[in-house]
C-alpha cells in the first residue's frame, strides 16, 4: 500500500498530467509520456512500445535510444518478447491494466537467468523494471520505466497507477489530433492552435512554413507572429467574430480562418494558401480572358484602375473596359462584389 501523498506530490502530479494533456500526434506522444512522468518516476532507460495483436513490435520509443545490438535482438525475437517478458505475457493474458514490477512474478536471481535479461536488458544496464499495459483496439500499449539500481517501490506503483488513466486518455487525444492533421493535410489544410498569449501549442509542418514564408519573424515556432496576435485580439468582444486574415507575397496570397475560439481563450486556426496562377485558372474557368482574370487579381488586391494601366501598360480607359466585361460575366455590379471572386476562395 502506498503512502499518503504530501501537497509537494499532488503538485507534481497535477504537473505531469498537465504536460500529458499537451497537445500532440502519435509521433511525438512518446516523447510527451517521457517528459511528463519521469519527474515523478525517476529511471535510467524509458521504454514505450506499442504491440500488435500477435505480439510483434509496432511502436518501439526508447530514451536514450537503443543500440544497434539491442535494436537488432527486437527484430529477431519478435511477438517472442511478449511471451518470454514477465509483465508483458501476464498483462496479455489477464488484461490487468495496471502497474507491475518484474520482482512481482519472479526473484531478481531467476530474472537474470533469462534470456531476455541476458541478451537484451543486461547489456542495457537494466536491472529493474515498473510497466503497465493496456489494450488497445488491436494490440497493446506498454510503457517501462527501469533502473540500474534499487528496485521500484509501492510508492512508485501507487503514482503510475493514478497517472495511467490520464496516460491512456492522452493517448486516444494524440490519435485524434493525428487523424485531424491528416484529413487537413489530405485537403491541403494546415492547422494551427494558440493560446490567448499567443503561443503555440500545435501546429502541422505546413503551417510553420506559412507562418514562416508570409510573416515577419515568422522563424520563431514557440509564438505567434506580432500581425496575427493583433488580428486575433480585435473581435475579442462577446459575439463579435474575426473575418478571415489576408496576406500576399511574391504572387500568392495566405488566408488565414479562425475555425474556432475555446473558452480558455484557445484560438484554432486554418491556414490555406492561393497563388495568383491557380486564381487566374479559376477565373478563367468562370470565362473571362486571361487579361480580365489579370485585372480582376489587381483589382482584389486594392488597386485602382489607374495602377492597373501602369502595371500593364494599358490605358486607364481599357481597364474600364475589362471591368465593364468582367462584371457581365460573373453578374455582378462592382469592384468588390468582382474582387469577391479572388479574396473569398
Amino acid at each position: 500500500m502506498g503512502r499518503r501523498l504530501r501537497h509537494s506530490d499532488l503538485q507534481a502530479l497535477s504537473e505531469s498530467i498537465r504536460i500529458l494533456y499537451q497537445s500532440s500526434d502519435l509521433d511525438g506522444f512518446p516523447s510527451q509520456v517521457f517528459a511528463a512522468v519521469t519527474p515523478l518516476l525517476p529511471c535510467d532507460f524509458f521504454a514505450y512500445n506499442e504491440f500488435a495483436a500477435d505480439g510483434a513490435f509496432q511502436v518501439v520509443h526508447c530514451e536514450p535510444g537503443l543500440p544497434a545490438a539491442a535494436t537488432e535482438f527486437l527484430a529477431a525475437i519478435g511477438p517472442e518478447f511478449s511471451v518470454e517478458h514477465p509483465t508483458v505475457a501476464h498483462t496479455t493474458r489477464t488484461g490487468s491494466p495496471q502497474p507491475f514490477k518484474i520482482t512481482d512474478f519472479t526473484s531478481q536471481r531467476q530474472w537474470r537467468q533469462t534470456r531476455l535479461y541476458r541478451e537484451f536488458f543486461q547489456p542495457l544496464d537494466c536491472e529493474y523494471q515498473m510497466a503497465f499495459a493496456s489494450p488497445l483496439p488491436e494490440g497493446q500499449v506498454a510503457l517501462a520505466f527501469n533502473r540500474r539500481t534499487r528496485d521500484y517501490s509501492e510508492d512508485d506503483r501507487q503514482v503510475l497507477e493514478l497517472l495511467r488513466p490520464h496516460l491512456m486518455q492522452a493517448r486516444a487525444n494524440a490519435q485524434i489530433v493525428t487523424r485531424v492533421t491528416g484529413a487537413l493535410l489530405g485537403i491541403g489544410g494546415a492547422y494551427l492552435s494558440t493560446g490567448a498569449d499567443g503561443t503555440i501549442s500545435y501546429a502541422t509542418p505546413e503551417a510553420l512554413r506559412y507562418l514562416q514564408r508570409y510573416f515577419p519573424n515568422g522563424n520563431e515556432t514557440a509564438t505567434l507572429p506580432q500581425s496575427l496576435r493583433n488580428w486575433l485580439l480585435k473581435p475579442a468582444a462577446p459575439g463579435l467574430s474575426a473575418g478571415p486574415l489576408l496576406v500576399e507575397r511574391d504572387g500568392a496570397r495566405l488566408r488565414v480562418t479562425l475555425v474556432s475560439r475555446e473558452p480558455g481563450g484557445t484560438c484554432n486556426l486554418l491556414l490555406e494558401e492561393k497563388r495568383d496562377s491557380e486564381a487566374a485558372k479559376q477565373l478563367i474557368a468562370l470565362g473571362l480572358t486571361s487579361r480580365e482574370a489579370e485585372v480582376l487579381i489587381w483589382v482584389a488586391r486594392g488597386k485602382t484602375s489607374g495602377e492597373i494601366a501602369l502595371i500593364l501598360g494599358a490605358k486607364p480607359a481599357t481597364v474600364s473596359k475589362h471591368l465593364d466585361h468582367i462584371y457581365q460575366k460573373l453578374g455582378v455590379e462592382n469592384r468588390t462584389s468582382a474582387a469577391a471572386y479572388v479574396t473569398g476562395w
